[in-house]
């Protein structure tokens, strides 16, 4: 015993160098030439082995989970990437259609006008203060012919007319501006009146309608061309809010114009068919701008 104490480490050592060992022997034998001592050395260390096999074997299913699972969330974050792409793909593609539809909508507006040339230009700032002017500013100005007054229109209807101008930009006044009044008529009756802007975007008045004209609400409003801007026949609005008084000479209604203001983006402005608009010459001005560069708006 005093001996087995005094080299426990050694015997202990040894016996995990020769137990293996015994166990690989005993297994390498055939079973019908096993001895006694390998079928003993095998009873015993088969419940080891069952216990090993089973440690070993749970650490690599998880660490088979491990990588299956990291490589899953690789992929997941790859397919989000994809997505994403898509989604901003998707997008561009949904503004370039409506950009396109835009732009199909001011195209056949200029081929139903053929008295007047027409000018497109992209709206490149935006002010709608309801309790000053309302104009919004286009990416084209005198060197494109353009001078004040002229009428500005999208395919929807009228916008509003040329306020100020410079070499390069103009301001367009809006119709729902306070200081901007259109003459216009009933489609239906041919009654005549003014839409006169209430600095509100998305509503207009009628003024000037004889209590006795025929008007009614949901009546289409066009230009009636009798104010000197705008052509005849263009689409105003219509009329909403209907409201006759006892007493009075007008009628007063209000006015849902048929442009939105507010979510423009390109616009026409329109020439008379004698004033075409100018070719851009290298080092020299249009006519046209020049009579009116010194002008105030």
């Amino acid at each position: 015993m005093g001996f087995i104490k005094r080299n426990r480490e050694v015997i202990l050592v040894a016996a995990l160098l020769v137990l293996p060992l015994g166990v690989y022997f005993a297994h390498a034998r055939h079973p019908s030439e096993r001895s006694r001592l390998d079928r003993m050395v095998l009873a015993l260390t088969a419940p080891m082995e069952k216990g090993v096999s089973r440690a070993v074997g749970a650490i690599l299913n998880v660490w088979n989970g491990y990588i299956a699972l990291h490589h899953a969330h690789e992929r997941a974050r790859e397919l989000e990437r994809q997505v994403s792409v898509l989604k901003l793909k998707e997008m561009e593609f949904q503004r370039v259609k409506e950009e396109n539809d835009r732009l199909h909508e001011l195209l056949a507006f200029a081929q139903a006008t053929p008295d007047w040339r027409v000018v497109g230009a992209r709206v490149i700032g935006v002010r709608l203060d309801p309790k000053g002017l309302q104009v919004i500013t286009i990416d084209r100005g005198s060197e494109a012919g353009i001078v004040r007054m002229m009428p500005v229109m999208v395919g929807g209807g009228v916008v509003g007319r040329v306020h100020a101008v410079a070499s390069s930009t103009a301001d367009v006044l809006v119709l729902t501006d306070r200081n901007s009044s259109i003459a216009v008529r009933v489609e239906r009756s041919r009654a005549r009146a003014n839409v006169r802007g209430t600095g509100s975007p998305e509503s207009c008045r009628l003024e000037y309608a004889l209590r006795s004209d025929d008007i009614a609400e949901g009546d289409v409003l066009v230009t009636s061309g009798t104010d000197g801007v705008f052509p005849r026949g263009l689409l105003v609005g219509k009329v909403t809010g209907l409201k006759r008084s006892g007493q009075g000479l007008y009628q007063r209604a209000d006015v849902a114009p048929a442009a939105n203001v507010t979510k423009l983006e390109e616009v026409l402005v329109l020439f008379p068919s004698e004033e075409r608009p100018p070719a851009k010459a290298a080092g020299e001005a249009p006519q046209a701008a020049e009579s009116t560069a010194g002008g105030k708006p």
